[in-house]
């Protein structure tokens, strides 16, 4: 399973040399300034600028389409969800009994686009920067709500276990469909629920392993007598450099151009 996401690759790239509070705070307000257009265009500008980070990131195209092979369920059960879903405007033609209008063919390009752009960008926030990183930038970024008691440290510890385990429970998935497959397992069948019960014969020794690794990794903590609210220490200090306000303006012009455009 080609799932990017949580899965950093090392490159000498503009992207991996950036502060990791650059990243985090420019992927989320790409997603959520894309989340309000509506206008193809919009959308066909956010592509362009996908692409040109995509390339800067030094990290093959290849590897995100093999993840969006994983989402083509999702993205055509959506296509046709709104398609058929949205009864107005101008017909375009009929099939059957149903009737396709332009505004169901804007609203699933729309949200087939909102997917592409979401695994996008939030894939080239992991594959460009560490897991402890990103924790550590969140730490940074959500620090003065400690003043109020939230527990800012340990949600960002978690965070980045999570973001760390992303890989390796997709590696011993396939660890575990091969060993199925040896076996005589049928993961490519066309029977919907015959491919349902292959796939179950994974998800067992799959949670097994899963339980094991948190609690080898429970008791590492305890070993080096990590305990939930301590204040903490890092070694690494973020500090923005030039090239971080740089990407700061060309972001945020780009980011506000596109929201008087439309």
């Amino acid at each position: 399973m080609n799932i990017i996401l949580g899965e950093y690759i090392n490159r000498d790239s503009v992207l991996h040399h950036l502060d990791p509070r650059t990243k985090l705070i420019g992927s989320f307000s790409l997603i959520l300034s894309f989340l309000f257009a509506n206008n193809l265009s919009i959308y066909l500008i956010y592509s362009v600028l996908a692409l040109i980070l995509i390339f800067l990131s030094k990290i093959p195209l290849t590897a995100f389409l093999k993840s969006l092979k994983y989402l083509s369920y999702i993205l055509i059960f959506s296509a046709f969800f709104h398609i058929f879903s949205k009864q107005e405007g101008e017909l375009l033609f009929k099939v059957w009994k149903y009737s396709v209008y332009d505004s169901g063919v804007f609203s699933a390009v729309k949200m087939i686009g909102r997917i592409i752009l979401l695994l996008i960008f939030s894939s080239l926030l992991t594959l460009t920067t560490k897991p402890l990183d990103i924790a550590l930038a969140l730490e940074t970024l959500l620090s003065p709500l400690k003043k109020i008691g939230l527990p800012i440290q340990d949600f960002s510890i978690m965070l980045s276990i999570t973001l760390r385990f992303i890989p390796t429970i997709l590696q011993e998935f396939n660890t575990i469909k091969m060993a199925q497959q040896a076996r005589g397992g049928n993961f490519e069948t066309r029977n919907p629920f015959k491919k349902l019960s292959q796939y179950s014969l994974i998800l067992l020794p799959l949670l097994i392993s899963v339980i094991k690794k948190v609690d080898n990794l429970t008791l590492a903590m305890e070993a080096r007598a990590f305990h939930c609210g301590l204040e903490r220490t890092n070694f690494h200090r973020l500090k923005f450099q030039k090239i971080d306000y740089l990407a700061f303006i060309i972001l945020f012009s780009i980011i506000i151009f596109l929201f008087f455009y439309q």
